[in-house]
């Protein structure tokens, strides 16, 4: 089963209303997303985009869930020149904290603006991953932070979810640290999301609304 990459905690939170959270961050860095279209019309657009190389596409069934991977040339939402910009789109299957632990089927769509190894690198995904926050936590009801460090004290990896009221599983996560299997720096985007009738809807936990 291919994995997720920088697969991160849901963490639950007590939120406070924010309106149409999603929108400028979507403008700003995605060339194209789910949220204004139909699910199905995301992947044609996906497919058909010039600069846009589909490395990967697994379709869901019986066994295995939906997995979908490429790279971008010509497009970089971001303020450093990655080596690499790739978009994943997965399936994932999670337990909800309900009594029940009721199991639910979400997608995750990651950006991830890839660069080397070089102690350098950290630094201007460190600077990108602090530039998403100043400019779009206060869009947001509420936010939890997680950081990673080694045992000299030396943060190799921030993330921060991000949580719109009432929803108690957090639509965003941010982070930037090393990748696991390559030792490169990335700062990465991930977007949660249920789809429903071929609709991406926010994920709504057992006794929500």
């Amino acid at each position: 089963m291919k994995k997720i990459l920088f697969s991160l905690l849901i963490v639950t939170v007590s939120t406070a209303y924010s309106q149409n959270p999603l929108q400028s961050m979507l403008k700003t860095y995605f060339r194209t997303h789910p949220f204004d279209m139909r699910f199905s019309s995301f992947i044609a657009s996906l497919q058909q985009d010039p600069w846009f190389t589909i490395e990967t596409y697994s379709r869901r069934t019986d066994t295995s869930f939906f997995y979908l991977s490429g790279t971008y040339k010509n497009f970089n939402p971001f303020h450093y020149p990655p080596k690499e910009l790739r978009l994943v789109l997965a399936e994932e299957e999670i337990i909800h904290t309900d009594s029940l632990k009721t199991h639910d089927t979400i997608m995750n769509l990651q950006l991830l603006g890839i660069s080397d190894s070089a102690a350098v690198n950290s630094k201007v995904v460190e600077k990108e991953f602090k530039r998403f926050h100043k400019n779009q936590a206060d869009r947001f009801s509420s936010n939890t932070y997680d950081t990673f460090e080694e045992k000299n004290g030396r943060v190799t990896a921030e993330i921060y979810n991000y949580f719109v009221f009432p929803f108690s599983i957090a639509p965003i996560t941010i982070a930037w640290g090393l990748l696991p299997d390559t030792n490169q720096y990335a700062f990465t985007i991930t977007i949660r999301f249920k789809v429903k009738e071929n609709i991406a809807t926010y994920i709504v936990s057992p006794g929500e609304l």
